[in-house]
Formats: C-alpha cells, sequence, structure tokens
C-alpha cells in the first residue's frame, strides 16, 4: 500500500506541472501595399474628338484631339513656369525633364482621358448639338453619359449611339421655357494630356491639369 500511495503521489504531482508553452505560429507578411501608379492600368476605348457615333461607352475612354476649352488650340505655346514632361502619357512616374518659364514649346496633339463618365438625366424633351450643325432629340428618361468639356458650360455627351454636346454644368430649360430638361446626376472625371516637342529635339507629355499654365493654348487670348 504505501507504493501505492507513493505512485499515485508522483502521477498527481506530473498532471499538475504546466504544459510547455506552445511556438507561437509565424506572422503572415503583411500583403504589398499597391499605389495608385502600381495598380495595373485598364485599357481605354478610344474615340476620336470629331467622330459622330459611337457604342455605348464605359470608362475608361480616350478622346483623341479632345481640346476642353473654347478656343483652346494646339500649336506654339509658352510655359509660364517650371513645367514636367512625361515619358508617357497617363503615367505620373514617367517624369523625364523640366522646363523652365519662357520656354517655347510646340504642342502637336493631345487627348483627354477620361477615368469616370458623368450622368444627366433627361427631364424633358430636348436636343443634343451634333458637331455637324444638326440636332438629336433625346427623350424624358434617357441618360446621357458625359465624357470631356467642351467650354462655356458645354460638354461632349453619348445619346442612344450618338456623339454630341449638350450643357451639363448648369441645367438646360425645355422647349418654351418649360423648365429644367437635364439634369447632372454626377461630374465627369478626366485627365487632358498634350504630347509637346522642344527646339532641341526632346519631347513628351504634359499633363495639363498639374501644369503651369502656357500662352498661346487660347484662340481668344
Amino acid at each position: 500500500m504505501p507504493r501505492l500511495s507513493a505512485l499515485a503521489l508522483v502521477l498527481a504531482l506530473a498532471a499538475c506541472e504546466p504544459a510547455p508553452d506552445a511556438p507561437e505560429p509565424e506572422a503572415s507578411p503583411a500583403p504589398a501595399e499597391v499605389t495608385p501608379e502600381a495598380a495595373p492600368a485598364m485599357e481605354a476605348s478610344t474615340i476620336s474628338a470629331d467622330d459622330s457615333t459611337s457604342a455605348r461607352l464605359t470608362a475608361p475612354v480616350r478622346v483623341d484631339g479632345a481640346c476642353p476649352f473654347e478656343g483652346c488650340m494646339y500649336g506654339t505655346w509658352t510655359a509660364s513656369g517650371e513645367t514636367a514632361v512625361y515619358t508617357a502619357a497617363g503615367d505620373t512616374t514617367s517624369r523625364a525633364f523640366t522646363v523652365p518659364a519662357g520656354t517655347e514649346i510646340e504642342a502637336d496633339r493631345g487627348f483627354a482621358l477620361v477615368t469616370r463618365l458623368g450622368q444627366i438625366l433627361v427631364e424633358r424633351d430636348a436636343v443634343i448639338y451634333l458637331a455637324s450643325g444638326g440636332e438629336q432629340p433625346v427623350a424624358a428618361g434617357d441618360t446621357l453619359l458625359v465624357l470631356d468639356p467642351e467650354g462655356e458650360g458645354s460638354s461632349r455627351v453619348w445619346a442612344n449611339g450618338v456623339l454630341g454636346f449638350s450643357g451639363v454644368d448648369v441645367d438646360m430649360n425645355g422647349p418654351g421655357g418649360e423648365g429644367p430638361a437635364l439634369r447632372t446626376l454626377r461630374p465627369a472625371e478626366y485627365q487632358w494630356w498634350a504630347h509637346v516637342r522642344l527646339a532641341d529635339g526632346r519631347e513628351g507629355w504634359l499633363w495639363m491639369d498639374r501644369t503651369p499654365s502656357v500662352s498661346g493654348a487660347d484662340a481668344f487670348g
């Protein structure tokens, strides 16, 4: 009996000993942060500023030849401040060089990159204006897709396969002053890029939304 009691005591003491700590699991590595510059770019569909028809559009949309204000023109420009020139349009990490204020640059082309299509609701029958000078009726209940601005409150819009222009910065009146015909649901978002050449042969792209003003781009001065 004493031997059994001693054995029981040993087993009881062993049961009371704390179990060895389990090794802590290794922490999973944090996912790499994806910056806007590192994110894969979506392929943009492309239309021309002169196009009058198009299949339904989804962003992003590149509008070749766009010049987004009244009197806007490409040609000989002069930088008003230090200006960054990029190797690739749409890539703000590709800065190639800068030019000082007073530098003359030749802007030979450009485009608007519409990153988000705007929307306007037609609340009364109205029209949009075509580049040819004609008009295209739009009916109450239609939704117009808004692309890039043209100046003086007008923007390029898509409606039922037709590309035209309509005032979207302010509500437009319906026929006979019946009240607003168009109501903005959401504005478009876009970038304007212009390709330039310098007298020394260098060339690249200006991100016009972040570029100091240039002289020579406005036909009205």
